[in-house]
């Protein structure tokens, strides 16, 4: 299993449903080229939200290729069919959805069995939960999603920057280790915003990572930029 560094400020990961899909190997190679921290995977089940994205299959046929952890983003309602799949085809980290109607502390227990770390993911309009600390404490990271799953375009939701600075407030003050990812809509002029309110995981998507006016290097530093 691949792990993402704990020693930097920022990490940005590199959100694969925003490269171009019809060269899939080629944006795989820019990645692993650059200083990229981890991929972003997006899994969407046409239930959770209203549209596909990706399967286990593309994931099984990239991972020998493609240098970097894997972040697996479970969009879905039924979860646990997906984990086992999943973590064979290659994933690092899967996260899950807080709005599932399941036992989110047994199926953390479910993907690190599985040889993976869990990450705990919630959607733009869910605010902190009463349970945050407890679940907080038992994963890596905090996928938050700035807009709603497996649309690219959308404008970031403000009160999602707000849902990132309570969270931020009660990791700091229960002396928790795991981070805030914010994901979706991340580009230079939303990251100051989102870095200020407490993430230090972004990632890199349409409006970002894979701008067409730049390379994903240039794109990356430009990133980072706004970050410091």
């Amino acid at each position: 299993m691949r792990t993402v560094s704990k020693d930097k400020k920022i990490l940005v990961s590199a959100s694969l449903s925003c490269a171009d899909l019809l060269h899939v190997s080629d944006a795989i190679a820019q990645i692993n080229a650059s200083d990229i921290d981890f991929v972003h995977y997006d899994v969407v089940d046409g239930m959770f939200n209203n549209c596909f994205v990706f399967g286990d299959l593309v994931l099984e046929k990239i991972r020998p290729i493609c240098d970097k952890p894997v972040e697996v983003h479970l969009a879905v309602q039924n979860v646990r069919p997906y984990i086992e799949p999943f973590a064979r085809a290659g994933a690092d980290y899967i996260a899950v959805h807080y709005e599932i109607d399941d036992d989110l502390e047994d199926i953390f227990a479910h993907i690190r069995s599985a040889g993976c770390r869990p990450v705990l993911a919630m959607r733009c309009d869910t605010e902190m939960p009463s349970d945050f600390v407890k679940l907080a404490s038992q994963v890596d990271w905090i996928l938050k999603l700035m807009v709603q799953p497996g649309y690219a375009g959308q404008h970031m939701r403000r009160e999602a920057v707000e849902h990132i600075r309570s969270m931020k407030e009660q990791i700091t003050a229960n002396c928790l280790s795991c981070r805030i990812q914010a994901d979706g809509n991340i580009h230079t002029g939303t990251i100051p915003q989102v870095c200020a309110a407490g993430a230090s995981i972004l990632t890199g998507g349409t409006s970002g990572l894979f701008r067409q006016d730049a390379d994903l290097q240039e794109n990356l530093r430009r990133m980072k930029e706004a970050a410091s």
